[in-house]
């Protein structure tokens, strides 16, 4: 199981397919974890039971979603975002969120670090480097200046995870 979160060996294009798809697997974590949070802090403002929940319409749960957003609108705007978050959201959750993600980022970092290997040997870690910073960059610019900016980085992303999937590695042997 090491091997698999190593630093070291290289992957073929098959494998590196693979191991992106499992590291979906590997933010299932995050993603509960994300859910129950924000189901918490949801029930938290209901102020109900469970057993009241059972025999309730839809227009009276809707009515009931309406009246918690609008409680959480207000705390919101009465105490300011920062105070809101710290008071509805513990220590304990913001740890067991970011333990939940250490895996996913890891393996994910391995996986592109063993193809880049795969792929430019001799250069490797700049390879690495700078497909990482080309990778945070093109998500900002397509975050900071709209939708037509945003999908033509997106799918230059995608061609360079193209690139990494198709492109074939002078070598022979892979020991990832």
């Amino acid at each position: 199981m090491k091997r698999f979160f190593s630093f070291n060996g290289t992957i073929s294009g098959s494998s590196f397919i693979l191991r992106t798809l499992f590291s979906i697997v590997l933010s299932i974590p995050f993603l509960v974890l994300s859910f129950a949070l924000f189901f918490s802090i949801f029930f938290n403002y209901m102020d109900i039971d469970f057993a009241s929940v059972e025999g309730m319409s839809m227009a009276e749960s809707n009515a009931l979603g309406e009246k918690v957003g609008l409680k959480i609108a207000e705390d919101l705007i009465q105490l300011g975002a920062a105070e809101w978050f710290s008071q509805n959201v513990s220590i304990l959750w913001i740890t067991l969120i970011i333990i939940s993600l250490v895996p996913f980022f890891w393996f994910t970092l391995a996986t592109y670090y063993k193809r880049i290997s795969a792929i430019f040997l001799s250069n490797r870690v700049k390879a690495f480097f700078t497909l990482i910073a080309l990778g945070v960059t093109l998500d900002i610019i397509g975050l900071k200046y709209g939708n037509t900016i945003f999908w033509i980085c997106q799918l230059i992303g995608l061609a360079i995870f193209g690139f990494l999937l198709l492109k074939n590695s002078p070598i022979g042997e892979h020991d990832g």
